[in-house]
This record gives structure tokens, C-alpha cells and sequence, in this order.
């Protein structure tokens, strides 16, 4: 197993214990009866940190695995800076000390992203966008089925969706007509025969890892 936790800091509960910023945890896929051995754990200070650039990562498991990802390294396309390792080193430090008014970082960091989830759910929902709150991340997907697009969108296709669905038309009108951007959950998987396509075509992506004038100005846009 590739276990790619990258937002392991961010996990919310949704019930009415989030008004009162209950803890929510993260379950290690390596932590599982019998998957040390079989589990390769994959994080990264991009998101927790918000230093993207910086391409500081660490993988963790088994001995004989991480030997072999040492000994891929020096045919990667980059390598992170040693001042940003050293960095990154201090930073996981001092991220466990008590901060903001919270116990550690990583605690302000999730009940920052909830608030900032709440304030893009309440603007979707304002425009006729249900949401579906997700448990972790910094996504939200909304429903923009009922969201009227203009049939110049819907009719026209492009390259990238030749039979163009709403969620892609939607997308498209919203990045052309607004300057904001979403991402069709369509382009992430097709409709076959055999299973259940009724959310396909209808569900956008919306991302709220943004200040708080940038999701102000979204929401009056």
C-alpha cells in the first residue's frame, strides 16, 4: 500500500461537535493490524506548512523499502535544498508547541481550515450550490446540477471534454464569465454501464485554502 497523507492535519468531524472544534483524528494506514510491513507512508510540509515551493517530503516504512527510495533519489528531477531541510527540521519542532491559543499548530491549523470551509459553504449554498462537507482536505465538492449555465457553454465542446457535461460547462463559464476556478469532477473518472452514474457530470470541485479577502471576492464575484 502507497499511503499518501499529506492532510493528515486536516480532518473534521461533521456533526454538531465541530461548533465546539472537537478534536478529529487521522488514522496512519501503517498503523493497521498486519501493514507496517506492507505500507509505504508518504507526507509532505507543502500543505501543513503552506510551502509548496519548498518540495521538502519525507516517506516512511519498512527498512528494506526505504533503502530503496534512498537509493532512487539521485535520478529524481529535483532535490529539496539543504537550508529547507534544515528548516523543515526546526519547523516539525516547534509545530507541536502550543500556538495561537491552541495546544500545538496543527490544532489552530484545523480549526483555521473549518472556518474558512464554513465561509465558501455558505457562499455556495447562497448561489442555489449544495455542498457535500468532506472529512479532511481543503475541498469542497458542490452540487452545481440546478446552477443555470448559458447553452453557449453547454453546447460547445473542447478538446479536453468533446460531449461536454454541465459540471465541465459550468467550470468553464465560471472561469471566463467570473475569473474563478473549479475543477469538474468529471475529469477524474467515466461513466460505464455497470454502475451508479447519477453524481457524473454534476459536481464540482471548489478549493478553500485562500485568505479571507480572496474567498470574499469570490463569494461577491
Amino acid at each position: 500500500v502507497i499511503s499518501d497523507e499529506v492532510y493528515k492535519y486536516m480532518v473534521y468531524q461533521n456533526d454538531e461537535a465541530e461548533k465546539t472544534i472537537e478534536p478529529a483524528s487521522h488514522i496512519h494506514f501503517a498503523t493497521l493490524p498486519g501493514m507496517w510491513d506492507r505500507t509505504i507512508t508518504i507526507s509532505s510540509a507543502g500543505k501543513t506548512f503552506s510551502i509548496t515551493g519548498w518540495q521538502v517530503g519525507w516517506v516512511l516504512g519498512p527498512q528494506w523499502f526505504i533503502q530503496e527510495v534512498q537509493n532512487a533519489l539521485p535520478y529524481m528531477q529535483f532535490c529539496a535544498p539543504t537550508p529547507f531541510q534544515e528548516a523543515m527540521a526546526a519547523i516539525l519542532e516547534r509545530a507541536d508547541l502550543p500556538y495561537k491559543g491552541f495546544v500545538n499548530y496543527y490544532e489552530w491549523l484545523r480549526n483555521d481550515y473549518l472556518k474558512r470551509r464554513e465561509k465558501l459553504e455558505i457562499a455556495l449554498n447562497a448561489v442555489n450550490i449544495p455542498t457535500m462537507k468532506g472529512q479532511g482536505g481543503f475541498f469542497l465538492i458542490g452540487d452545481v446540477s440546478h446552477f443555470p449555465v448559458p447553452d453557449s457553454y453547454l453546447k460547445q465542446g473542447t478538446p479536453a471534454m468533446q460531449n461536454m457535461t454541465h459540471d465541465w460547462a459550468f467550470c468553464r463559464y465560471l472561469a471566463m464569465e467570473h475569473g474563478l476556478i473549479g475543477i469538474p469532477t468529471s475529469a477524474f473518472f467515466r461513466p460505464n454501464g455497470t454502475s451508479n452514474n447519477s453524481a457524473y457530470g454534476k459536481l464540482v470541485r471548489f478549493c478553500f485554502c485562500k485568505n479571507d479577502e480572496t474567498l470574499h471576492a469570490a463569494a461577491s464575484a
